[in-house]
């Protein structure tokens, strides 16, 4: 292995260890494979969990090894050797009780802006809203994919694109019965659950005719797109940004003047940039609003840490990853922050929170909704 991508790694970027790059951990990978006793080896498992999963070393690779497949074929063999742990239970739960585990989100959101709580939990769980209502449509040609955690997180956002679609006449559903895309459990090596939200997802699009499906979340898109190879009835998944471009005659001629201008940072997430691509949809959104300045937010190491259950299971590693990214944001003086990934969104905001900043991080379509009028 060459190791032409150790750079691009934010781990060995943070650390400098071998068994933290991409070329080690595919080393721990094959090691596990063949040597089942190693499974239970804390050095092996503390390498491999803590990797990123940003995939920026597959984007760079020359010979275009798979790395993504191999940490979640490895991390597989880690979940099966030992008990899951409370953190990993959780989460697991979360993304296989969709409708509770928004609804407890919500709720504890509610509670955490009204009584000043500290700690980190309640500064991350203040940003959750009540989830948006779902549709009772049994035919749903157009769907807006919900998510999980996202339903509660990132609820201004998928209001935001429910009123835009609204606004120009699309009839855009928030289909009910749907589960988590099965990329939360993918992380934590749990192939057998995702596999199922898979299976249960493309079963309700198909009962529901759906031939579009739109996401807000780079993650999310990943996955399902994933979850959909090779069904040739599956709806094409759209990412959101890229869909109000192509009806951008319906809502240009409606967009009215901004009060003020606007400088804008965009924070480009590992999973858009490596993984879903076209991430020119998002700068081309934002760039069509009049008096907007879009400033692409420096990365620092790569990543800003919070990848999936990275964010909980390795807290002081994804403060270390976030920190010069905020910092470039402070240094940047900027009036919002746009960024299509729900755990950076989550994770930045409780950063700059904690670095006593008031800026917001919204979803690049909650910037349109706003010039739309159709933000209560």
């Amino acid at each position: 292995m060459c190791g032409l991508c150790l750079p691009h790694c934010p781990t060995f970027k943070l650390t400098g260890t071998e068994s933290h790059s991409p070329r080690g951990r595919v080393t721990l990978a094959r090691a596990l494979d063949q040597q089942p006793a190693l499974r239970t080896e804390a050095s092996y498992r503390e390498a491999l969990e803590s990797c990123l999963q940003c995939r920026a070393c597959e984007r760079v690779c020359p010979a275009h090894v798979r790395y993504g497949e191999i940490i979640e074929g490895a991390r597989a063999l880690l979940a099966r050797a030992q008990a899951p742990s409370a953190t990993t239970r959780l989460l697991s739960w979360t993304a296989a009780h969709p409708a509770a585990s928004t609804l407890a989100i919500g709720i504890a959101g509610s509670v955490a802006r009204l009584l000043p709580l500290p700690g980190r939990a309640a500064a991350q769980v203040r940003r959750a809203r009540w989830p948006i209502a779902l549709s009772a449509d049994d035919q749903a040609p157009l769907a807006l994919f919900v998510g999980c955690v996202a339903r509660a997180f990132e609820s201004a956002a998928q209001a935001a694109l429910l009123g835009v679609a609204h606004r120009i006449g699309a009839k855009l559903t928030t289909l009910s019965g749907l589960g988590c895309c099965g990329a939360m459990d993918r992380h934590l090596g749990l192939t057998q659950a995702a596999q199922a939200c898979t299976a249960h997802n493309r079963t309700r699009f198909a009962a529901a005719e759906v031939r579009t499906l739109l996401a807000l979340d780079s993650g999310c898109i990943d996955a399902l797109r994933r979850g959909l190879v090779g069904d040739a009835d599956a709806p094409q998944v759209l990412e959101a940004c890229r869909w109000l471009l192509q009806r951008a005659s319906d809502w240009q001629p409606l967009l009215r003047a901004p009060q003020r201008r606007e400088r804008i940072g965009l924070l480009l997430p590992c999973s858009h940039r490596n993984v879903v691509g076209d991430v020119d949809a998002v700068r081309s959104l934002l760039a069509t609003l009049a008096d907007v300045e879009l400033v692409e937010v420096p990365m620092g190491l790569g990543c800003c840490g919070a990848a999936g259950p990275h964010l909980l299971a390795h807290a002081s590693a994804a403060d270390a990853y976030a920190a010069p990214i905020v910092a470039a944001m402070l240094n940047l003086r900027l009036d919002a922050l746009a960024t299509t990934n729900v755990g950076c969104a989550l994770h930045l905001e409780e950063r700059l929170r904690a670095a006593r900043s008031p800026l917001l991080v919204r979803h690049p379509v909650s910037f349109l909704a706003e010039r739309l009028a159709v933000l209560k």
